[in-house]
């Protein structure tokens, strides 16, 4: 399966050919989804999730390794069953501590206009554009100056 990174009316957000998901409350869950209404019961396994029981994508054949490196890529945390949930601030802490989120950060550089203009849909991500730049700006180096006049290089 291929995964994207994606900004959509929901916000930054996972995407692939079988589905999305808001990034920030979204997570990793391996369960049997309900059945709801006369819908045909999805199949049991490894699931993105929105929240902790919105199966949004399926993940056919993910064993533990697979999820593990989706989850590190994309900040999304693994959900246990019987475990007390983790809250969106500790989502949203592992979805800014990932590789996908310097992405964004770094697609925000590349394309300010853009990323400007998708900057108010941040309703799971909130402030997800100014954190960027700001991140951005204190990874930037210093521009070089030259030196003061008179002021001699070592």
């Amino acid at each position: 399966m291929i995964f994207e990174g994606v900004v959509t009316a929901s916000g930054p957000s996972l995407s692939c050919h079988t589905g999305g998901v808001a990034l920030g409350v979204s997570g990793l869950r391996q369960f049997q989804p309900e059945v709801i209404g006369s819908r045909r019961a999805p199949p049991a396994g490894w699931w993105v999730v929105k929240y902790h029981y919105e199966e949004r994508i399926f993940l056919p054949d993910f064993d533990q390794a697979a999820v593990r490196e989706l989850s590190d890529e994309f900040g999304l945390v693994v959900l246990v069953d019987g475990q007390t949930n983790p809250t969106e601030r500790i989502r949203r802490h592992y979805f800014f501590t990932s590789p996908a989120w310097d992405g964004l950060r770094d697609w925000v550089i590349r394309h300010p206009r853009l990323a400007k203009s998708h900057a108010e849909y941040d309703a799971y991500l909130p402030r997800w554009y100014e954190r960027a730049i700001t991140e951005a700006e204190a990874l930037s180096p210093p521009p070089l100056r030259p030196p003061a006049k008179g002021a001699a290089w070592l």
